[in-house]
Order: structure tokens, then sequence, then C-alpha cells
């Protein structure tokens, strides 16, 4: 009985696995060309094997369910719940078996939100969570006969006017479908996953429960049916389940189909799929952990290169003559040796005022980029903090700077790496640094060349999530503002220069919404979600908007070169993602960057530059001397218009870390955009000039171009 019963769900699941390969072959078939029956087959492999499992699975409960029937003398069930003894009692067990997984569940979640999410380590939370749930299920593995003989007693107590064990049944049957009903309708206002693939999910759950249930009315002795579609069914399932991870990737139609198009396969398939590396190494710089001897013999390069460090400094030394003398030519005002530099986190350019966004989300900061140079397709060189911010600071790529660490999620910048900080500090600056987030620990090595910085509030990763830092972190800078100050009268030029680095962690998710910036609830999830992401925006402004109003009360808004950009943007599922760190599209890597000095005309500038460039300008405004160890440019002079953006590719990574081991790289030169996602081995070219949006991918149709900007990455890549 029992191994007929997991037969049956077997057989139900091979049932299952044929549909949905079937489905899913209709909508690929109709969209892809060259993908045909193969991918049929693929897709059976991947949803099949699923389906056969799930079959298997419920076959197994079904047959204990019986088994405990039998053993409590109710079998069959449809005669024993006759009796009201026996009713009550297999009411009662329906009733405690579901409290106790509860139990379980609850148990584990609360260990987690309390205790293991705070470890840093992905294998020490589950093994923390495994130790909890077996504690917690031996526990109430001894507690449940206690309760099952409350709700017996309960039972009995209310007498036999209704056949318990039925209704009971009853009501876990209307529960599961209307759980299916709201979470459909839930995942539907997401917007991550398109109708087909929410249908088709919605009958992989619904379809072998229904088939054993039909297929248990109708019964029959066949052979062929009883043994032979259930066995040659989950054979052909583990075959091609086998075969699916190198047929996905056989060619560009079936990488398309599913890892892309294919509803519910594009879902399966990354997950399962593994094409290699295909990239060659992320890192220029061999990895070092703690204790290691860190020291890297380099390549020695040619004196005839222009990357011999000698003709570098040659040719930076010679431009800033020429910009000196330039200046003093058109009298342009010299820049104020004090900075200002405010990183806002997760900052999306295309939210903010300035740059069209309809909403006010912005108004201080768009009131200073009126007489600022703003750039306007300033990327970000990594979708994420730890591989941002740093490349920030020192003017590298992450994949070109030397990290201890480099592969786990928040990486630490070694020593040998020459940040903007350390320029300054050699200079005579006096450099500041102010935070409240875990991030900005003295582990990570990014306070380089700072006097003092001052994170302190700063919660765990999991409490961050629902921190809201900003007013920690200005309640540390107006006082150093004000002493500021004072000593700028006092002083007057012969005070110390100084250097503010501001952090304002706010538009980060979890995004909270703030009364005082209510942009409403929305109808769907992720109206809400980016209603509460503009809210925080809004909310963080009006502090940026604080620091403006200090430093003018305080005499130094005219003193200081103002600086505001941001490590990234953030996703709201325009390519199948929200957040960010998964992907190189513009709303995670566009961000904003505003460079405002004292007398210097406002602008708008247009053309592809790297939060890299931001150190060598600002080195280069206050007049020192750009180091050869910086990977940026200086956009002096397109800030003051005597010159354009410079031509060349501007690069962006998304480099394998422990929460997300894909590689992935994005070039943009002048309104053409290459990604490349060498773990899949997937190409996307866009022309930005008439699809910003990043919507149409005709990397089939250009291929040529695509050559061109892949031999750019590639050569970026062999530095």
């Amino acid at each position: 009985m029992a191994m007929r019963a997991i037969v049956e769900g077997v057989r139900a699941g091979v049932i299952g696995g044929v549909v949905l390969a079937l489905w899913s072959a209709a909508v690929v078939w109709g969209s892809v060309d060259g993908a045909g029956l193969k991918y049929a087959l693929v897709a059976y492999g991947l949803l099949g094997l699923w389906q056969v499992l799930y079959g298997a699975g419920l076959g197994a409960v079904v047959a204990i369910a019986a088994g405990v029937c039998r053993r409590m003398g109710v079998w069959p069930v449809s005669e024993g719940v006759k009796r009201p003894d026996v009713d009550r009692r297999v009411a009662a067990g329906l009733l405690t078996a579901p409290m106790v997984l509860a139990g379980v569940g609850g148990g584990v979640m609360g260990a987690h939100l309390m205790v293991t999410s705070k470890m840093v380590r992905v294998s020490f939370q589950a093994l923390g969570l495994g130790l909890v749930a077996t504690g917690v299920l031996a526990g109430l593995l001894l507690v449940w006969p206690l309760l099952y003989g409350a709700v017996l007693w309960m039972l009995e107590r209310a007498g036999a006017k209704v056949v318990w064990s039925r209704l009971v049944t009853g009501g876990y049957a209307v529960g599961a479908v209307a759980a299916l009903v709201l979470g459909y309708r839930w995942a539907v206002g997401l917007s991550v996953w398109d109708v087909t693939t929410l249908r088709m999910g919605v009958m992989a759950v619904a379809l072998v429960p229904v088939v054993m249930a039909v297929t248990a009315k109708v019964q029959s002795e066949r052979r062929g049916w009883v043994y032979g579609v259930p066995l040659v069914g989950a054979m052909l399932a583990v075959v091609f389940g086998g075969l699916a991870p190198g047929w996905s990737v056989s060619d560009a139609a079936m990488r398309q189909a599913t890892l892309r198009d294919g509803p519910l396969v594009s879902v399966i398939a990354p997950r399962l799929v593994s094409v290699g590396d295909g990239g060659g190494d992320a890192f220029a710089f061999d990895d070092c952990e703690e204790g290691e001897d860190c020291d890297v013999e380099q390549e020695a390069v040619a004196v005839t290169s222009p990357e011999h460090p000698a003709r570098r400094a040659v040719q930076l030394a010679v431009a800033a003559g020429d910009k000196a003398q330039n200046d003093r030519f058109e009298s342009i005002p010299k820049p104020p040796k004090n900075l200002v530099f405010i990183l806002v986190d997760t900052l999306r350019q295309v939210h903010m005022g300035y740059a069209g966004y309809e909403r006010p989300t912005t108004p201080r900061i768009d009131e200073l980029a009126e007489d600022a140079t703003v750039f306007m397709d300033a990327y970000a060189s990594s979708p994420h903090t730890p591989r941002s911010v740093p490349p920030l600071l020192f003017s590298n790529y992450a994949s070109e700077m030397k990290w201890r660490g480099a592969q786990y999620n928040y990486p630490k910048v070694r020593p040998e790496n020459l940040g903007l900080f350390e320029v300054l500090e050699e200079g005579g600056w006096r450099n500041l640094g102010f935070s409240s987030h875990f991030y900005f620990e003295e582990k990570r090595n990014v306070h380089q060349g700072f006097e003092r910085w001052d994170n302190e509030g700063a919660l765990t990763i999991a409490e961050s999530n629902d921190d809201i830092a900003a007013p920690r972190t200005w309640a540390k800078l107006e006082p150093v503002i004000e002493q500021l100050g004072e000593a700028h009268r006092e002083q007057g030029e012969e005070a110390k220069p100084f250097a503010l680095f501001v952090h304002f962690f706010e538009p980060h998710a979890r995004w909270i919404g703030h009364d005082e910036y209510d942009f409403g609830r929305g109808e769907t999830t992720r109206e809400r979600h980016i209603n509460n992401y503009d809210s925080e925006i809004a909310f963080t402004d009006a502090y940026v908007g604080r620091v403006i109003d200090k430093l003018k009360e305080e005499g130094l808004y005219d003193e200081v070169v103002f600086v505001i950009t941001s490590d990234h943007g953030e996703a709201f599922n325009e390519h199948g993602h929200y957040f960010h760190g998964q992907t190189l599209y513009n709303p995670v890597i566009n961000v904003p960057l505003l460079v405002r000095v004292p007398g210097w005309f406002g602008r708008q500038v247009e053309g592809p530059v790297s939060i890299i460039d931001v150190a060598p300008t600002v080195v280069d405004l206050f007049g020192l001397t750009i180091p050869t160890e910086f990977g940026g440019r200086s956009l002096t002079e397109v800030m003051l218009g005597r010159g354009e953006v410079p031509e060349r590719p501007v690069f962006s990574e998304l480099l394998p870390y422990t929460n997300w081991k894909e590689h992935h790289r994005a070039v943009i030169y002048g309104e053409e955009k290459l990604i490349v996602n060498f773990t899949l081995g997937l190409e996307e070219y866009f022309d930005l000039s008439v699809d910003p949006g990043e919507q149409t991918n005709l990397a089939g149709e250009r291929p040529e171009r695509v050559k061109v900007l892949r031999e750019m990455i590639e050569a970026r890549m062999a530095r």
C-alpha cells in the first residue's frame, strides 16, 4: 500500500512535468528562433524532475497517513470516521500536526532574527539554524502528546454535532486554495515574474495533488499505467535533468531560452547551470588572506608604454601646467582648499529632480545642481558598496585593487592601495569622516588618510536594514562644522584646510516611509517599494540641506568644494531583480555626480564618466599632483567647459562574492553599452541613445559592435 501511494505520486509528477514542459515550450517556440525539441526536453528535465520528487513526497505523506490510520484502526478512513470517537481522534491529529510544524518554523525564524542573522558567514548561520531546528523539533515532539490530548478533550466536550475530521480537512483545503490565490496575487503585485511564469508556478503546486486525487477515484490495474508511466517518466526526468545543464548553454538560442525567456525554466536553470567563469581571473592581483605575505611581483611595464609610471607622471605634470596657465589667462577663480564630500548610499539618479523626476524628492540637491557641474552619465564601478566605495576613494576598479579576502562579501582594502584622503593628508589637509554604518568599521581599511573617522552608533548588518542613521550622523557632524567655522573666522586663510567625508545611508533597503515625505502607499507591492524609496531619498535630501545651511551659517559654503555622489543605485524589477548587487543595468550603476566649485558656472555634462574619476578630479582642483597609482582621470577641464568628456570606455564590474557568485562586466562607450555575463555565457548590447531603459538586446543584430566592445572588456581584464 505504501509503495503504491508513492508510485501514484510519481505518476502524477510525471503528468505534471509533461504539462509544464509543453506549456513552457509552447511559449518559447513562439519567441526564440532555434529553440526546438531540445528545449522541450530540457524543460521536462528541469521541471519534470522536481514534479516527480514533489509527487513522490506527497505519495510518501499519503502512505504515512494511511499507516497511522491503520494503526488507529480507522481504515478505510471514510468508514472509520463515521464513529464519533475515531472522528475526534483523526481531527485532533490533523489539527495538532500543523501546530508542531508551525512551532518548528516559528522557533527557527525567531532564532534567525535574534541570533543567527547577526553572524557574518552563511555557513555559521546554516549550522546555527540546523542546531536550533533539531532542538525545537525534539522539544515539540515531547509536547505533542499533551497538545493532542488537550485538543481531543476539547473536541469531546464540543460533542458530535459535526464530522470533525471532514470539517478540518475541508478547512485545510479552503485554506490551501486561499493561500495559493493570495500568494499569486501578491506575486503579481511584486512584478518580479511574468504572468505566465506565475501561472505555471501555481499549476506546479496544484496539479500533482489534483491528479493524485482524480486517479485515486479512477482506479486502473493496467501495468503500463500503474508502473510503466511512473517508471519511464521518472527515468526520463532524471536523464534529461542530468543533460539539462549542458544542453541549456549549448548554443545562443538555448541560453536565451533557458536562462532568460523560458517561463518557469528560466527561474530554475540559472541556479543549476554552470558554464564556468569564461572570463579569466576576476581580479588583477592574487587574493591575500590575513597573516599572509602580500607582496606581489608585478610584471614590468616597458618604458615606451604610455602606462609606464614615469611617462604617465610626466603627462600628468604637463597637463597640470597647461591647466594652470589657462586658468590664469582666463581668470578662472581658484577653487577653495576645503572639501565636503557627501556619499548618499543607494541613490538612483533618475529619481532626482534635476534629472527630470516628477516627484519633489531632492529639492535641496537640485538647488546645489544649479551652480554645480552635474555629470548626467556617471557610473558606479560596481553594483554594491563593498566593491564600489573603495574604488571611489582609491580611484581604481575593484578588480585592479589589492584586497584581503577578495571573494568574501566584505573584503578588506590592503594598505598598499593609495587613496584620495592619503594624498590630501600628505598635502596638509585635515581629514574627518562621519558615518554610522557597519560597513565603515575600521577593519575594512577605508579610513586611510583620516585624522578621525566617527562611526559611532553603527548597528549590525541585520539591524541596519531597519535603521535610520542620518540623525546620528548629523548630530556628530554639526558641532564639527561649527568648530571649523570658528577656526575659519579666527584664522582666515591661515586655517588648516579640511576635508569632510559624510555618509548618509537611508535610501538603502529596507525602504522606510517617512510621514513628512509621504508619497502614498501605492496599489501594488512594487509601487509601495518605490514610494517608500522616494520618501527615503527626500528624507536624506533634507539632511543634505542641513549640511548646506550649516556651512552657509558658518560662512563656509563658498569656502569648500562640494561633491555629492553615490556608490550604486537601486533596481525595482526593470530587469527581473529588486535591490542591487546582482546586475549591471543602469538603474543600479547610473549614479549622481555633482561637483560644485564656488565661482565656476553650473552645467550639465553628458558622456560616460566613472566614480573612479572623482579622486583625481578633487586632487587636480586642489592643485596637487595626481598620483600615477590612480586609474581615473581628472574632469576639471570638462567642468570648465574647455573639453569634452574623454572618449574612452567606462567599465562596471560584478565580481563573484559569497552571496552572488556570478561574474559580469559592462562597458559603456559613448551611447553603446555591452554587458557580458561570463558565468552564464550571455551578452547584452544596448543602444542607449534610443533605449535608455535597456529593454531591447541588440547583440544578435549588431555582432560587429558586440565584438568591438567585448574586446575592450577583455583588454581591460588582461591589464
